[in-house]
């Protein structure tokens, strides 16, 4: 049976196992609610809303082959998130599929709630995480799946976090954020689709420690810059901050030092910088910092 098809029933079970006397909802989120983002390492995620306070926001489980991750609030967690635009909760709320509920959830989807500055600022944070994730696996490809998930939500939460910034909406789906960018921003989604395919059609390999100065513009190493193109343009847009290439930023290296590799980069939007990793001569590893703002690098 088709993995999809599998997954929803499981959803099923594990949400009448899951229901006690505290559950106020039980909303199903995520890659699994569309057979066209669905993949073969696509989790099992879940909203649940309880009567009394929630210490644990998140949880993981598993059923069958399926990670599970289960988002906690109470009512008033959740009604408090959806008012500081945690993207999340916004996305659960307009397009997740209701489970169970005793009105609650349902009731909730007819307030108005806006994305604000804290949606674009939550997805800048977790693109970022997850284009160094990426990164790491480049050099150490210990994990090709992960890789091309990493790079998948890099892409996708720039992406969302431009057309909030520009429309002032929350998308959900690969095809909605294809639909949003394609007339204006085609270069955008040109990349965006390009990194979907290549997480489509990966295949496993074996692990192997790639020894470069430079991220190639060929194999692994194009889906990788194509994201970055992605993240270049979310900086432009929705920070209005020119961020440069991490090829240019190491070319200016290997003007005063002798490199040997790139082991990672890591985007931190909080403070504007970049954190580069490298080995040098005599394989010392070297980090570097670059101030986004001033455009300045530094070695700490």
């Amino acid at each position: 049976m088709n993995k999809f098809y599998t997954a929803q029933k499981l959803v099923t079970k594990y949400a009448n196992k899951i229901r006690n006397h505290n559950t106020i909802s039980i909303v199903q989120i995520g890659s699994s609610l569309r057979k066209e983002d669905f993949t073969q390492d696509s989790d099992l995620d879940f909203l649940i809303i309880y009567k009394q306070p929630v210490k644990d926001f998140l949880k993981h489980d598993s059923i069958r082959h399926f990670e599970v991750n289960i988002i906690r609030h109470n009512k008033n967690q959740f009604i408090k998130s959806l008012k500081e635009g945690n993207p999340v909760d916004l996305i659960a709320l307009k397009y997740g599929k209701i489970l169970y509920d005793n009105g609650f959830f349902e009731t909730q989807r007819n307030v108005c709630y806006k994305p604000t500055q804290k949606t674009i600022d939550k997805w800048f944070r977790t693109a970022a995480f997850n284009l160094g994730d990426a990164s790491i696996n480049y050099s150490l490809p210990a994990c090709l799946d992960c890789y091309y998930k990493s790079l998948h939500h890099a892409a996708r939460e720039f992406s969302r976090a431009i057309i909030v910034k520009k429309y002032g909406e929350i998308v959900e789906g690969s095809k909605e954020i294809i639909d949003k960018l394609k007339n204006k921003y085609p270069k955008i989604c040109r990349n965006f689709e390009f990194v979907i395919n290549g997480r489509r059609d990966c295949k496993d390999f074996g692990s192997k420690l790639i020894k470069v100065k430079y991220i190639g513009n060929s194999g692994l190493g194009k889906y990788l810059l194509a994201t970055e193109e992605i993240a270049i343009e979310a900086f432009k847009i929705c920070k209005n901050l020119k961020l440069p290439r991490i090829n240019d930023l190491i070319l200016s290296l290997a003007k005063k030092y002798q490199i040997k590799c790139l082991h990672s980069f890591h985007l931190i939007p909080e403070s504007m910088q970049i954190l580069i990793n490298i080995s040098l001569e005599r394989d010392k590893v070297a980090v570097f910092c670059y101030d986004i703002r001033r455009k300045t690098i530094k070695r700490l």
